[in-house]
């Protein structure tokens, strides 16, 4: 009766008139705060779409013009209505393998203390049956206070009846007992594998494994293998992958990129696509010169290469222009000697011919570099390709970033280079940084405020499974610089709330060559926006990350939503 009601008080006013059922369905949203994230910023009351795109943006009044008979009504009841965020940088099927297949131990998830974690550890262990193959994910002796690098000695006293790998959380390091080892056909002769990021497998003095291993390939090399029997049938693979993409839409993210992406994990997210619902996808693939982007389309496409410069801060494995600190932390809980440098990945030689094929074959890329000199070394990388082939609009980005100095953003902003920023690092390491790098470097750890001033694009990202899938929590970290034990690090470097909120959103659209279709809610744009239970712009800046995301919305058709 109300619904009726309402239509003929629609009809006697004269705001509408029924010209009969539209082909596609039509959803007005009324009664809202609406943060377009247009050019202007613009706030408006309402939105109208019909089937996947946005068809007008305004007031209540000039909304309901689009009114149909078997028209959806959402009233927003004054909550805020936004562009869902667009997450540019992301690991999501290693996220749901070690979501599905490990014990979380991640310290931004709570676990801080080093005996703790180790209790977990021990306690798994003696619960388990023999030969049960345990992996613990979210190791970070930095954070877990009290933890020491195990040796694969010690883990085999600990477990002498199961393979036992403890996975470092910035997921470049790990440590291995005999018998994981011993699983993945790895004893001291096999070789270390080849390539970037390829990594080692650690020895000690008598030539006999250590326990360590270094990097992405010897990591893989030993666990891969496990984590991917675990999960069984592609049709497994695709469901732990739908309820990840449920994951991340609860925090409100609509596209998400895939950055170190294969031929098989895009079948995945294809056949996903087709048993349930997808995130709109992205993916920056190592070899990139081997996909077939035929199939490309608006939800699921390759955008470029992935290109490793260096590694972690807290593996002790970033190439800086100066050394870590000489102390009790880098020495003996990061294992670095005194006046360490890390030496580049990949030769000068093999960046080059990296930066060189993105461009001549069309397609973007994303750089690892997180210390100063790999950052050096990237940008002399694409000056000297683009003297080559000058494409004017590669949008080639630099990842994480946090060491970048002032004349490097001017070069950036010369050669238009974007960069993107995982503000993790800020919030949950950021009172061991200054330890690791001293305080002036540490004080400009993530630069934002300096990639805005000196007119370079840039994003946010949270890298997962290393860091909480919390986009929220970044615009309150990127706001207030405040650390999780309560200090500001470099509060010069803190920015807006508009221009955090740019940066999750339209700016990460702009990198990811999207800003036509998301990022933004105006006309002829895609669906893909959230409702907020807060406005973010009118929330003190320490509480945004309590702010709920109550519903998400993909080409203008709900993902999830609160139903509490």
């Amino acid at each position: 009766m109300r619904k009726l009601l309402f239509w003929m008080m629609l009809v006697s006013m004269g705001v509408i008139a029924f010209c009969g059922a539209t082909d596609e369905k039509v959803t007005l949203f009324l009664n809202g705060t609406v943060l377009t994230v247009d050019e202007h910023m613009t706030v408006a009351q309402a939105v109208a779409i019909k089937g996947p795109r946005i068809i007008a943006v305004g007031s209540n009044e000039e909304i309901v013009r689009f009114l149909t008979p078997d028209a959806e009504i959402v009233n927003l009841k004054g909550k805020t209505l936004m562009p869902g965020f667009v997450e540019v940088h992301s690991h999501p099927f290693l996220k749901m393998v070690v979501e599905n297949a490990t014990i979380d131990i991640r310290p931004a998830v709570g676990y801080t203390d080093g005996e703790e974690v180790m209790n977990i550890i021990k306690d798994t262990i003696a619960k388990a049956k023999p030969g049960e193959y345990l992996v613990f994910f979210g190791w970070d002796p930095l954070l877990q206070k009290g933890a020491k690098n195990p040796t694969r000695k010690e883990l085999d006293a600990l477990a002498p009846n199961n393979p036992v790998f403890i996975w470092g959380n910035s997921v470049h390091v790990g440590f291995a007992n005999t018998l994981a080892f011993e699983a993945a056909g790895i004893d001291k002769y096999t070789p270390d594998p080849s390539g970037a990021m390829a990594g080692t497998f650690v020895h000690d003095a008598d030539g006999e494994l250590q326990g360590r291993v270094d990097q992405g390939g010897a990591v893989g090399m030993v666990i891969l293998p496990y984590l991917m029997s675990s999960l069984g049938t592609p049709q497994r693979f695709a469901e732990a992958l739908y309820q990840g993409w449920l994951v991340n839409a609860k925090d409100g993210v609509t596209t998400i990129s895939d950055n170190v992406l294969e031929k098989d994990i895009l079948a995945m997210y294809r056949l996903t696509a087709v048993l349930y619902k997808t995130l709109r996808i992205r993916g920056y693939a190592i070899n990139f010169t081997n996909f077939d982007t035929s199939k490309d389309d608006d939800m699921i496409a390759l955008t470029g290469g992935k290109l490793f410069v260096d590694g972690s801060p807290w593996t002790g494995t970033i190439t800086m222009t100066e050394p870590y600190l000489v102390n009790d932390t880098t020495l003996y809980i990061m294992d670095t000697p005194a006046g360490y440098y890390q030496e580049p990945y990949v030769s000068v030689a093999e960046l080059q011919q990296f930066i060189d094929d993105v461009l001549r074959v069309g397609l973007s890329a994303c750089i690892h570099a997180e210390g100063d000199g790999a950052i050096d070394r990237a940008l002399d990388a694409i000056e000297k390709g683009l003297e080559r082939y000058p494409v004017k609009d590669h949008r080639i980005r630099l990842e994480h970033v946090p060491m970048m100095r002032d004349d490097q953003f001017e070069r950036a902003h010369r050669l238009g280079v974007p960069v993107s920023f995982l503000m993790a690092h800020v919030r949950y390491w950021g009172d061991v940084i200054p330890e690791l790098v001293g305080d002036e470097r540490g004080q400009r750890w993530c630069p934002v405020n300096s990639a805005i001033k000196y007119g370079v694009s840039y994003t946010f990202h949270f890298d997962g499974p290393t860091s909480p899938n919390k986009q929220l929590e970044t615009l309150q970290t990127v706001t207030t610089r405040q650390t999780v034990g309560g200090s500001v690090l470099g509060p010069e470097e803190r920015i807006t709330i508009d221009e955090a909120i740019r940066g999750y959103t339209i700016n990460a659209a702009y990198q990811l060559f999207m800003e036509d279709i998301v990022g933004s809610i105006e006309v002829g744009k895609f669906a893909d926006m959230i409702i907020l239970s807060e406005n973010p712009r009118e929330t003190p800046l320490d509480k945004i990350s309590e702010i709920k995301v109550l519903a998400t919305y993909i080409n203008g058709e709900v993902f999830w939503e609160d139903k509490q």
